[in-house]
């Protein structure tokens, strides 16, 4: 399964400021689960090119390439705290500035075109399984001057890489798409599904710089204009302009959920960002009191049941088998979507995948899109064998093991840094690990049953032994591996030395590392597929919910779902 490669623009009026920021992880998170790679071109902030040109004003007439280099900034900062937040949430990210590009420009004014760029940098960082992160507006010319492309301009780079990577590109904007008229303006605007080159030059110059829809026809670039996580895009290219099946609104989804600790509370606080998408009706926890300082008081219950009576769709933070169990089947049986990263629950009851539409990627790899590339390449070819380092807690301990920390500070550390329950017992016995093999085999294999599993963990390794691994360039990991022998799939975990070239030897702490061995629909060789990132933590773990429930928004138009409350209440009273 070969990568394919999308460029997505981010501008100021996306990007108003840092609080903005995870609206762009979510959405290079949401193309990356498609197994997309990932080039995000990034706009200065709102107003921040403005207030940099009034910094200079005394010196409109002096020096174009220092004025330039001060302008350029503000893409600078920008990109480095995307990558910084997408860093967060447990996203591999680099940024790659124009000069690493050799991003060149024609001229050496403020308002020049692009005329070659060096991708091979671009590529090297996608294929290490990182998001590139590239600072729109800005290139170098042939002397090495800062040049920049003139308002608008990032949406000119992204056009012009997205050329050289042969890539699909998509302009994120504040509106969903190019309309006939204004949409602020008019009620009864239209938008264009799709639109020729020639009709955007004429209506569409205050949404796509001018420059950029040129560049596109002339190279014949096809493009997408989009808002935010929506599905629907207006494409703009070389077809006949036509105007989109007008959709009806869609009120937000009603949430509830189950806990509110480490993930818990991440999730409260992403889906109340995004009230025109989610209303949280209610948060079931132990102890209201404790829980105050974080969410509504009004929200906050000990009745699990309440909670999830009457919604769109339940959240199972709370873990464990009980009572999460009778909750998601109950949940499941009424016909409401389940959101989970319940990975014991759902490893030790498989039948819960029929019972209705059970969505679960954070139960493996927190931010690693470890299921879906697994079912992605399952329907793409026949997979032979997978690994994986799949427990973020074991790794971080073994690393501070390894750095000379006795067992019990690298478990305190690992705790204290949210990585680690109180009881870790489940995660260094290598329990966990074995859950989340057993999800993944479920997908790699499905005509077969697990019959064997042997599973040591990290309890009783030798600290000694880590760190005289590390002395050497090697590594001790807790892997994880499933094949499939005669018929049968063989699940280990064991803890093993690697060499300091092994994929497995180049993640760090807390992160994750999934290798999978597959045939191609040829079957022509076994290619090796990875994926790294953040497997534990509030925010990876959380940016994996808020894809599942993004997910679910998008794919979801009907109204709530009837009679929902009565069968919730008849499993709560025990009726038959």
């Amino acid at each position: 399964m070969s990568r394919k490669v999308i460029v997505l623009k981010f501008g100021s009026s996306v990007l108003q400021s840092r609080s903005d920021l995870p609206q762009a992880v979510h959405e290079i998170y949401r193309w990356i689960r498609r197994q997309y790679s990932v080039v995000a071109v990034v706009s200065a902030f709102a107003g921040e090119t403005d207030r940099l040109l009034a910094t200079v004003d005394d010196y409109r007439n002096a020096n174009p390439e220092a004025i330039a280099r001060i302008v350029a900034t503000g893409e600078e900062v920008a990109s480095a705290f995307l990558t910084l937040e997408l860093d967060r949430f447990g996203i591999p990210a680099q940024v790659l500035d124009p000069g690493q590009i050799q991003l060149i420009a024609e001229t050496s004014s403020n308002d020049t075109e692009p005329v070659s760029a060096n991708v091979a940098p671009v590529q090297q960082v996608l294929q290490q399984g990182r998001a590139a992160v590239v600072p729109g507006f800005v290139a170098r010319d042939r002397e090495g001057r800062v040049a920049l492309f003139g308002r608008g301009g990032s949406d000119l780079s992204a056009l012009f890489l997205a050329k050289q990577l042969n890539a699909r590109c998509r302009l994120i904007k504040d509106v969903d798409g190019i309309y006939d008229s204004d949409p602020a303006v008019t009620a009864d605007a239209e938008r264009f599904e799709e639109i020729q080159y020639d009709d955007t030059l004429a209506i569409a110059g205050k949404i796509v710089q001018q420059k950029a829809i040129a560049f596109a026809r002339k190279t014949g670039v096809q493009f997408e204009v989009a808002a935010v996580g929506e599905n629907h895009a207006t494409t703009v290219g070389s077809h006949r302009s036509t105007l989109a099946v007008r959709a009806g609104l869609q009120r937000p989804l009603r949430v509830g959920l189950l806990g509110l600790g480490t993930v818990g509370l991440g999730v409260f606080q992403e889906l109340w960002k995004h009230p025109h998408l989610f209303e949280v009706t209610g948060i079931a926890v132990r102890r209201p009191d404790h829980h105050a300082q974080n969410a509504p008081r009004h929200l906050l219950t000990r009745d699990c049941w309440d909670v999830i009576d009457d919604v769109d769709v339940v959240v199972e933070l709370i873990g464990g088998s009980d009572p999460a169990g009778d909750l998601v089947t109950a949940a499941l049986a009424a016909g409401i979507p389940v959101v989970t990263a319940n990975k014991l629950l759902l490893a030790e009851d498989a039948a819960l995948e029929s019972c209705g539409e059970l969505r679960y990627s954070a139960a493996v790899g927190g931010a690693v899109p470890a299921l879906e590339g697994v079912q992605a390449l399952a329907d793409d070819g026949r997979i032979v064998s997978l690994s994986g380092v799949l427990n973020g807690t074991c790794n971080y301990i073994l690393d501070r093991l390894s750095a000379g920390c006795s067992w019990e500070q690298a478990v305190a550390e690992a705790q204290a840094n949210g990585f680690a329950e109180q009881d870790p017992r489940a995660d260094v016995s290598g329990a966990d690990t074995v859950c989340k093999l057993r999800l993944l085999a479920r997908s790699a294999f499905p005509m077969n049953e697990t019959h064997s599993v042997d599973a040591t963990g990290i309890e009783a390794i030798d600290p000694d032994w880590v760190r005289s691994a590390a002395k050497s360039g090697q590594r001790v990991r807790l892997v994880g591996t499933a094949t499939v022998e005669s018929g049968e799939v063989r699940l280990t975990v064991t803890p093993t030395l690697v060499d300091a070239s092994h994929p497995f030897a180049q993640i760090r702490n807390e992160e994750n590392c999934l290798l999978v061995d597959a045939y191609g629909p040829s079957h022509n060789g076994v290619v090796q597929h990875v994926w790294t990132g953040r497997g534990a933590g509030r925010w990876p773990t959380t940016a994996a919910v808020m894809a599942d429930l993004f997910d679910l928004y998008r794919d979801r138009k009907s109204a709530r779902r009837p009679a929902a409350q009565s069968i919730l209440r008849a499993v709560e009273e025990g009726a038959p």
